[in-house]
């Protein structure tokens, strides 16, 4: 994590909203997913993200094995979540994700239905 600031709502409704600006990586597509933040009373926020986001490591024509780097280290911008209605920067923030299009890497997978 690079840093968090209170910036004005990107809704522009005169509201603010928490900035989170940071470089990561992670597994399954960058799209098809809902982000969520929980301040530590339990509340939850919506979280959105925005920046630049690319492959590492992948197959030239599949971008199934490897990961997606979240923002670009050669960019002056970091990966920034924007989370709604969180007003003030919190000493505790959990990031939660749910990802929606789930990349399967063990082709032996199985989900007992009963």
């Amino acid at each position: 994590m690079i840093g968090a600031s209170l910036e004005d709502s990107q809704n522009e409704d005169g509201s603010y909203e928490t900035a989170i600006s940071f470089y990561g990586e992670m597994e399954n597509e960058v799209l098809n997913n809902k982000w969520s933040a929980y301040d530590s009373a339990g509340k939850k926020y919506e979280a959105h993200f925005r920046g630049a986001s690319g492959y590492i490591n992948t197959l030239p024509d599949s971008w199934k094995v490897g990961l997606i780097e979240m923002g670009d280290r050669n960019m002056p911008n970091p990966y920034q979540f924007r989370i709604e209605g969180l007003s003030q920067i919190p000493k505790e923030l959990t990031l939660v994700r749910e990802v929606v299009n789930k990349r399967y890497t063990d082709p032996d997978w199985s989900v007992l239905m009963e």
